[in-house]
């Protein structure tokens, strides 16, 4: 047998060679899970000096949800939020996506945005703050109501 190309042919792959490849790029393919199937709802969260609108996100437990986190200021600021920790979240900026539980801080550059995606899973009042220092002494904070 040749060890020759035919010119005009494409190689061919061997299976053996793609599965592995396949098996080990599908996770990064996958979005969190939904309860319910459905699309996420998206809310709006500006960052500004020193305040995040709207300061209170009503979310659903159970149902996805997209927080589409824009720095509107002149500094940088951050969301942060014990509660991440608690659920799978994917993170998505031009730069980045991450897919993680423990997610906590989300820090932006003047003029970013970020995608922050999880379910709430927990009904209840958690709090999320801009911690960079001073910035939540100023005002800079806010709570998730999950009903």
């Amino acid at each position: 047998m040749s060890s020759k190309r035919r010119p005009g042919r494409a190689p061919r792959l061997s299976p053996v060679l793609v599965w592995p490849w396949l098996l080990l790029l599908t996770p990064l393919m996958l979005v969190p899970p939904h309860a319910d199937g459905g699309p996420a709802s998206v809310v709006s969260v500006e960052m500004v000096e020193f305040a995040f609108h709207p300061a209170v996100i009503r979310l659903s437990a159970g149902r996805p949800v997209t927080l589409v986190l824009e720095n509107r200021g002149q500094l940088s600021h951050q969301f942060e939020t014990g509660y991440l920790r608690t659920v799978p979240t994917v993170v998505v900026t031009d730069a980045l996506r991450v897919e993680a539980s423990g997610v906590t801080v989300v820090r932006l550059q003047p003029g970013a945005t970020a995608k922050v995606t999880f379910v709430p899973a927990i009904r209840g009042r958690v709090s999320f703050a801009c911690t960079i220092e001073g910035h939540r002494e100023a005002g800079m904070a806010g709570t998730l109501e999950i009903r």
